[in-house]
């Protein structure tokens, strides 16, 4: 692609007309021929690098002023915004074939996410999913992602490769940070869907300066999308409807009254376990949901309003949502024990609470956790999950999570001191850890396994390691 026309999406010009081979934002992954973006990080500025870029054969360079002197390329006063116009180009536009759904929340998005999806497949369309499991079309797995949303040049060549396979349907997790860094800039959604917000991504490196911000770029997603529906129950749905376009739609749903589809309850399905009935106003059959909990109940429920916005036919939204699976979240291993196993990727005190709240509301007989807090977090942390697993189990087996540069044991003491009277047994390999927990287990238990959810790796001292807490399972009673 010639360098005159990637240029016009920014209006731009420039004397020279190199071709472009590729499209680079990292100086390390640039290939001769490439147009380099520098753009502004969190932690440096592009143009630092830009020698670097030309050394290893960029072709061209859009940066801040200035262009450096007889370097082919452009200026341009936001990069990252031009490089979401810029990669949509070099891809052909291919979002431009598809019907776009973004979902964001503080809470929720990745279970929501693959609600649709399954959803969406089972009407008979041929979906894709971006989000924080990694990219998908229906359920095939293309490859795991570095951030929920990615950076425009992997999200367009994504879309590009989903496009081509034959999807008609992408749904996007939309993140406060996609939006605060312009990722999707250029984009239009067919449908946006607002779950809920509270305080998150606040005050740290890099993250938002305060719930203000954090409130104003999710809001801001609205102004791409032809159509909204939102959470009434929260109060922040106010300010996302507020920046949906004139005369765009807007939907709402809730369980409070005066939402346009109301929820009645979310209650455990009586034959299935750690299943949940969801009970919409005006629907004869409640909707069965093969997750616990209220709060899974709440998604399903965003699931059905936007797919009834979208004109998707009840059947098969009963059906989507009856076979829907979320890897790591309550997701349930199959065991020849008398016995349930659950993943999960809880790893705060309040997804904690709200994990084994469900957990109880199906009377198992014990609920026995493996668990552990990541290192080189606030303690804080540690300190509300052991709190919450206080309240809600009946025996804890305390072991690494991701612990970077702290020492296992430190952390579980810190988790230890904060358990009460709970009992609890430390086992910093988390193989074993595991294994006891599954040695412990009887007829009626659940076997929680928390913090690593769909993660298969150990973070310690700079270098991840392999792991899977579910192949760590079938490793175990593979053994017996």
């Amino acid at each position: 692609m010639k360098l005159s026309q990637l240029l016009r999406v920014i209006g731009a010009r420039c004397p020279q007309d190199p071709d472009i081979t590729a499209l680079a934002c990292d100086s390390r992954e640039v290939v001769p021929g490439a147009l380099f973006v520098a753009m502004e990080g969190v932690r440096a500025d592009g143009r630092a690098y830009l020698s670097d870029a030309l050394d290893r054969g960029a072709a061209a360079v859009v940066c801040r002023p200035p262009l450096p002197q007889g370097v082919p390329g452009a200026e341009a006063d936001h990069p990252r915004a031009a490089l979401a116009l810029l990669a949509a180009e070099f891809y052909g536009h291919p979002a431009r074939g598809l019907t776009l759904i973004a979902v964001t929340g503080t809470k929720g998005k990745t279970t929501t996410a693959h609600m649709l999806r399954d959803i969406l497949t089972t009407a008979g369309h041929k979906t894709g999913m971006i989000g924080t499991l990694g990219a998908y079309i229906g359920r095939e797995k293309l490859f795991d992602a570095p951030n929920t949303t990615p950076e425009p040049i992997a999200l367009h060549r994504t879309l590009r490769q989903m496009a081509d396979a034959g999807c008609t349907h992408v749904v996007l997790e939309a993140s406060s940070q996609a939006m605060k860094l312009r990722r999707l800039h250029g984009l239009a959604f067919a449908a946006g869907l607002f779950l809920n917000l509270s305080p998150d991504h606040i005050g740290g490196v890099g993250e938002h300066a305060d719930f203000a911000e954090y409130r104003a770029c999710k809001a801001a997603l609205f102004r791409q999308c032809r159509r909204a529906v939102g959470n009434a129950d929260d109060p922040s749905w106010p300010a996302m409807a507020a920046q949906v376009p004139p005369g765009a739609p807007a939907a709402t749903f809730g369980f409070g009254p005066g939402t346009d589809l109301r929820g009645l309850a979310c209650t455990p399905h009586p034959d299935r376990p750690l299943s949940t009935l969801l009970t919409v106003e005006g629907t004869a059959e409640p909707y069965p949901v093969p997750l616990p909990g209220a709060f899974n109940g709440e998604d399903a429920l965003a699931a059905v309003a936007l797919c009834q916005a979208l004109g998707v036919e009840d059947r098969a939204v009963r059906a989507g949502l009856a076979g829907v699976c979320v890897p790591g979240r309550a997701q349930r291993v199959a065991v020849p024990a008398p016995y349930t196993v659950l993943i999960d990727y809880a790893h705060n005190g309040g997804s904690f609470r709200a994990l084994l709240s469900a957990l109880r509301e199906h009377r198992p007989r014990r609920i026995l956790l493996v668990f552990g807090a990541g290192g080189d977090r606030p303690k804080m942390r540690r300190t509300d999950m052991a709190r919450a697993a206080a309240q809600g189990a009946d025996f804890a087996v305390l072991t690494a999570d991701n612990p970077r540069s702290e020492p296992v044991e430190a952390i579980c003491a810190d988790i230890a001191a904060a358990l009460g009277d709970l009992p609890h047994e430390l086992v910093p390999d988390r193989r074993e850890a595991i294994f006891r927990a599954l040695d412990l287990a009887g007829p009626g238990d659940v076997v929680a396994l928390l913090g690593k959810g769909h993660e298969e790796y150990i973070e310690e001292r700079g270098v991840r390691r392999p792991f899977s807490d579910q192949g760590t399972v079938a490793e175990y009673f593979a053994a017996r």
